[in-house]
């Protein structure tokens, strides 16, 4: 029955028919609000993306029920580990990732469970960690640089592990994963009825408990010799405020505010290349 309605509501493209679905059952509006997050959409390839992934040392990793795809570029003295967000790829960090090599880096990365080239499959934000984790458990990085959910996620696997790095480069950072509930119940126009549901819902099906999910405390557990959180301030998909928040929790961390870069677009914007060149 809850497929029949997730294929209507997909056809129908009409926030109001999960509106009406709420007024009959808050649960079954959660769920189909869980079924939105844990199905990530496959954006289309810039065309330096597509390059930057041909060139790179291509293997997979087992990870659950997913074979991960993992990349690597160079063979530096030093190690780069990228971590790209939610419905993003290893290549989106195709701007950066030449700047790195050309300052001695091996660069590494991966695509997360149901992104890029990795298995397709019903997957969560709470994989990813899981997977970062893994990852970090492999060898010795001297950056690490992440991206929107992506950063987030990546400080709750440190947390996991109370990692101890280098330097760490952060661009857009949120805080509260709670706040992402808000948003996509904010999308669908629904209620509190629905956000309880939600919770409780993520809750049962993951094992983790979502209002305890903060960067600005996974933070106080992460040691790094250097960390930089970047945050254009007219950010329409993260309030600035948020990274704000999680550096001003973090020892030995700097925060830079921006200006026109967006936030997808600061991935390939030539003023954050030149930051993060001239801070690795």
């Amino acid at each position: 029955m809850l497929h029949k309605y997730l294929s209507t509501l997909e056809n129908m493209k009409q926030k109001k028919y999960i509106k009406l679905l709420e007024s009959i059952s808050p649960k079954l509006t959660a769920r189909i609000a869980f079924h939105f997050i844990s199905n990530p959409k496959i954006k289309k390839f810039r065309s330096f993306e597509k390059a930057i992934e041909l060139e790179a040392k291509k293997s997979t990793m087992q990870f659950k029920k997913f074979s991960i795809a993992m990349y690597e570029w160079g063979e530096g003295e030093k190690t780069a580990l990228l971590v790209h967000g939610w419905e993003g790829r290893a290549s989106n960090f195709g701007a950066i990732i030449p700047r790195l090599l050309k300052k001695g880096y091996k660069v590494i990365s991966f695509d997360a469970p149901s992104h890029g080239n990795s298995t397709k499959r019903k997957t969560s934000f709470f994989d990813i960690p899981e997977l970062i984790e893994v990852i970090l458990k492999k060898e010795t990085y001297n950056l690490i640089i992440t991206h929107s959910i992506g950063s987030v996620l990546t400080l709750m696997a440190m947390n996991a592990i109370k990692y101890k790095g280098n330097i760490l480069i952060q661009c857009t950072t949120p805080d509260k994963f709670e706040d992402y509930i808000e948003d996509t119940i904010r999308y669908f126009g629904l209620t509190n009825k629905t956000k309880n549901a939600f919770i409780s819902l993520i809750r049962n099906t993951t094992g983790h408990e979502p209002l305890a999910m903060q960067a600005s405390v996974f933070v106080k557990n992460i040691s790094f010799n250097q960390a930089l959180f970047l945050h254009d301030k007219n950010d329409r998909i993260i309030n600035v405020e948020s990274s704000k928040k999680v550096s001003s929790k973090m020892e030995n961390a700097k925060f830079m505010e921006l200006e026109s870069t967006g936030h997808f677009k600061m991935l390939w914007s030539e003023k954050v290349l030149d930051i993060i060149e001239g801070h690795v």
